[in-house]
């Protein structure tokens, strides 16, 4: 689990908080990282993982802060650009891809609508901490649900083995 964003841009921060809580709930389970860095950068946090959950922040002008989005990238195909600077998470995982690279197979991101992502401060604006709370219980529900299936493809796999 993977949560990006900058926790001195008060809204921004909502990633790391949340990835913090859900692995709380989760009472571990899966390994739990905290960055604020994106781009080409995320070559080398996600590879060799199978499966990766990403947490981060969103600003669209339709969401209401502290709506969630749920997007399964698995398969998930973009162009990589020819510029370092125009580098996301799905450019990343493709470029890691096109070289080779072990990137997630199965890719689940998590995004929160916020009111104000580039304002110094740790605190988060009032409807992205109300809702912190239950955002952090349905995404802890969801990735326990894959945790399970997870481990259930591994044991038949492991079932199979002469």
């Amino acid at each position: 689990m993977l949560g990006l964003g900058n926790p001195l841009l008060r809204d921004d921060g909502v990633g790391p908080e949340l990835a913090a809580r859900v692995h709380a709930l989760l009472g571990g389970g899966c390994e739990l990282r905290q960055e604020a860095v994106g781009g080409i950068e995320l070559l080398e946090i996600l590879g060799g993982f199978d499966s990766a959950v990403v947490i981060d922040a969103i600003r669209s002008e339709a969401g209401e802060p502290g709506e969630l989005y749920r997007l399964d990238l698995t398969g998930s195909r973009v162009p990589v650009p020819g510029n370092a600077h125009a580098f996301g998470l799905l450019e990343a995982i493709e470029l890691g891809r096109r070289l080779g690279l072990p990137m997630p197979a199965r890719l689940r991101v998590y995004a929160v609508e916020v009111a104000d992502p580039f304002t110094f401060g740790t605190a988060f604006t009032p409807a992205v901490a109300a809702a912190l709370p239950e955002l952090a219980r349905r995404i802890a529900r969801a990735v326990s649900a894959l945790l399970r299936a997870g481990s259930r493809r591994q044991r038949r796999f492991a079932a199979t083995l002469p």
